[in-house]
């Protein structure tokens, strides 16, 4: 009996000490990871830096015309309006009495924890800081948001990669009419998540019986139970407003430092910022933009250091000032419990 005994303790014990080496195994390839991360972002843009070289990127700030780059900073206001009228549009689905403020507020915060990671995935942060509603349903939630903030970047980045020249456009008929068809195609399966998001959440629903976890699946898919055709249109125009704003942005801060077609810059811009979005695989996805605005204004005859620079202050902007300020404002606050209460 004692045996027994002695054995079942020995048993939990070696149990418990399996676990701990298993979370500090899981730490420590989290670590390992973020700092991967942290040393590729920081070695691209120094890459890229010396291959520019310091004095060309200087220069360009010395001749640059500010009031253009005024402009483009002055249309961060309704950058961010949009990204917060439909945060709150999808929002206001499971909880109507959510006010404006902590719409905001939670928008911020988002931008606090994206900046620090690759693709941006650390906007699903903002779950943590809403109370009423299960984690799990708002994380789900922030996944639709940033879902219509690709599918803008998708429409038109594909567009773009597909009328570059060299790329693809005036190259071979034959490869042309492939990837047009295959961009069509693509296009067709988005609209049609756009104008069937019933018809999609009942197709994950049925996919989830197969796996594991699927109560807590089940929970992350409640987000779309309440997104109809209405709501996922509506969705769509204001990302696609958004889109167009970054655009203009990025289209100001080239020409602010060279002269260059606005048909053109449209397309090296879409390019750039589909190209970031495809490869989520530096902090906050610097370092990659940079090497794809470089390589797509390029092709029309924009200076290297201006289209680095361009896509550097674009960040700065849009993604780094927002940050700033919802990390002031997290400091104000606290997570909200699991259970979703106050």
């Amino acid at each position: 009996m004692a045996l027994n005994s002695s054995a079942n303790q020995l048993s939990k014990t070696l149990n418990v000490q399996t676990a701990e080496a298993d979370v500090k195994r899981t730490r420590m390839r989290k670590r390992v990871f973020f700092w991967s991360k942290i040393i590729l972002t920081f070695g691209v843009l120094g890459l890229l830096i010396i291959t520019i070289h310091p004095k060309e990127i200087s220069h360009a700030f010395s001749g640059a015309r500010y009031p253009l780059v005024a402009v483009s900073l002055i249309l961060v206001i309704p950058n961010l309006g949009l990204r917060a009228l439909k945060w709150g549009y999808i929002l206001r689905r499971v909880k109507p009495e959510i006010k404006a403020q902590e719409v905001w507020s939670n928008l911020l915060i988002g931008f606090t924890f994206a900046v620090v990671t690759p693709g941006q995935l650390g906007e699903f942060g903002r779950a943590f800081f809403i109370a009423g509603r299960p984690r799990l349903e708002l994380i789900g939630l922030s996944f639709i948001d940033k879902w219509f903030n690709l599918l803008a970047i998708v429409l038109g980045g594909t567009a773009a990669l597909l009328f570059l020249p060299g790329l693809v456009f005036g190259r071979n008929a034959y490869l042309f009419g492939g990837c047009t068809f295959l961009v069509l195609l693509l296009w067709a399966a988005l609209f049609l998540i756009i104008m069937s998001p019933r018809w999609i959440r009942d197709l994950l629903y049925t996919i989830n019986i197969m796996l594991p976890y699927r109560d807590k699946i089940k929970v992350l898919l409640s987000g779309l139970d309440p997104i109809h055709r209405k709501h996922a249109l509506i969705l769509a125009l204001i990302a696609i407003l958004h889109y167009v704003v970054v655009l203009v942005q990025f289209y100001l801060l080239v020409l602010s430092f060279q002269a260059v077609n606005f048909i053109d810059a449209v397309r090296a811009s879409a390019a750039t910022l589909f190209t970031k979005a495809a490869l989520p695989i530096s902090i906050g996805g610097l370092g990659v933009g940079e090497t794809a605005s470089v390589g797509f204004f390029k092709i029309f005859e924009v200076s290297q250091a201006a289209a680095f620079n361009s896509s550097v202050m674009l960040f700065s902007m849009n993604v780094l000032f927002p940050a700033i300020l919802g990390f002031f404002i997290m400091l104000k606050l606290r997570i909200v419990p699991e259970n979703g209460d106050e």
